[in-house]
């Protein structure tokens, strides 16, 4: 069997890590869009919450911002 010279082999291994690094970089940016999806998300349902308590606390006390609150949705 033929021995492979230095520099092929060198290629080679440049080669591998290059392909290994590539993949790490797409798992790794995979995750953060995970993750990033999953915040907003989060976000979203504080949000809609912290409006629910706010529509419903405003109209228990009387506020004259649920009148303003009705006319805009006309």
């Amino acid at each position: 069997m033929r021995a492979r010279p230095r520099e092929m082999v060198r290629l080679l291994a440049t080669l591998r890590r290059s392909a290994q690094c590539r993949a790490l970089r797409a798992a790794s940016a995979q995750e953060a869009v995970r993750l990033a999806k999953q915040e907003a998300e989060g976000e979203e349902a504080d949000e809609a919450d912290e409006a629910e308590r706010d529509s419903t606390s405003s109209g228990e006390a009387g506020a004259p911002g649920v009148e303003t609150a009705h006319r805009r949705m006309h």
